[in-house]
Parts: C-alpha cells; structure tokens; sequence
C-alpha cells in the first residue's frame, strides 16, 4: 500500500510518477534488487518513458526517490492494472518501513515534488521559476557552444542544444532551483500531515 497524490491529468498528457520508498535499515541491497526488477518489467510495457532513482544522500534516512514517466495515462493505468506489477510489489512489505508516497504529476509539476506536509506551488510559481533558471542556460549553451557548431545543420544545432538544456535542467539547474526557491515555492510546512488516499504503489 502507498500514499498517493494525483495533480490533474489528462488522458492525452505524458504523466510522471514521483515514489518515495523508506527503507528498512540492512534492506538497502535487498531494495535495490527488487527495484531493478520492477523497473526492467516495466520498461516491457507501451507508452515507457525510462526511470531514474535517487539514492539516500543520508545513510541515517535511507529514503529513495524514483522517477518514471509513461507516455500517455492509458498507458499508466496498463502497468498499474498489471498482473506483472502486483507480483512484484507483494515482495516490497519487507523491505520499507512504512507505504511509500506515490505522486502523479504531468507538466511542470515534475520538478516541484513538495517536501511531505506541504502542498504543490501554483502553476505560475513553477513557470517563473522555470523560466529564471532556462533563460541562463539559453544564453550559456549559445554563447559556449553556439560558436562552434555555426556551420552545422540546424537540425544537428537544435539536436545538441537540447540534449544539453534537458540534461543541464535534468540533473543541475532545476534541483538547485526548487532548493534555492523552497521557502518562496512552498511556504511554511503544514502544521500536520495531508491526508493522502491510500493505493498500491
């Protein structure tokens, strides 16, 4: 069982799961196992975007972050009804402390999974923090790369320039962003926990 969280969605709408797993302290390996596993059976279904796990930066709080996209809901909803994932999640109860927190996002949201006990920005927050942090890196991949790839084709051009923004805003840009602006993004930490509905993983 997992606490769950959904943001708007529409059918036509790619839409990004956000799962935090506690682990059970010496689990970590046994953990990593199992989410390999999941993780490869459902890179076997439609509509897969690919998946990416932060792991514990604080060996005290072993929490692990997952991210992992589907094209469309229809296609979600296939892995979610799945046989194949009911299987695998009957073996995560040994390996967590207590159910993960499962959040669907689509858009912007991705970037702005708000800490536990506090609720998503509104829209126009992630798009002005958006916006402050994807101007600089516009102007930098120019001006750095842009020199040098002036005879190319533009197709070549648009190609590189990017995969150079995404991962930049993927892997640098936007987690420093969200944490800079925290205090503005989500104010204040909600005096007790949201009340969650409770679903599978």
């Amino acid at each position: 069982m997992t606490a769950e969280s959904h943001a708007p969605v529409t059918v036509q709408d790619p839409v990004t799961i956000v799962v935090r797993h506690s682990i059970r302290p010496g689990k970590e390996a046994e953990f990593e196992d199992w989410q390999h596993g999941i993780n490869a059976a459902a890179l076997k279904f439609p509509g897969h975007l690919g998946f990416h796990v932060f792991r514990p930066s604080n060996p005290q709080r072993p929490e692990y972050l997952v991210f992992f996209r589907f094209q469309s809901l229809a296609d979600l909803e296939r892995w979610e009804q799945s046989e194949v994932r009911r299987e695998w999640l009957s073996r995560l109860d040994p390996l967590i402390t207590h159910p993960a927190h499962r959040e669907r996002h689509s858009g912007l949201e991705v970037w702005f999974t708000p800490p536990p006990g506090q609720t998503a920005p509104p829209r126009w927050k992630m798009a002005l923090v958006t916006l402050m942090t994807i101007y600089p890196l516009i102007m930098l991949v120019q001006t750095l790369a842009g020199p040098a790839m002036t005879n190319w084709p533009i197709w070549l051009r648009s190609l590189i320039s990017a995969g150079l923004l995404v991962s930049l805003m993927t892997y640098l840009a936007m987690p420093f962003s969200t944490r800079l602006f925290a205090g503005w993004l989500y104010g204040r930490r909600a005096p007790h926990p949201v009340n969650l509905k409770q679903e599978e993983l």
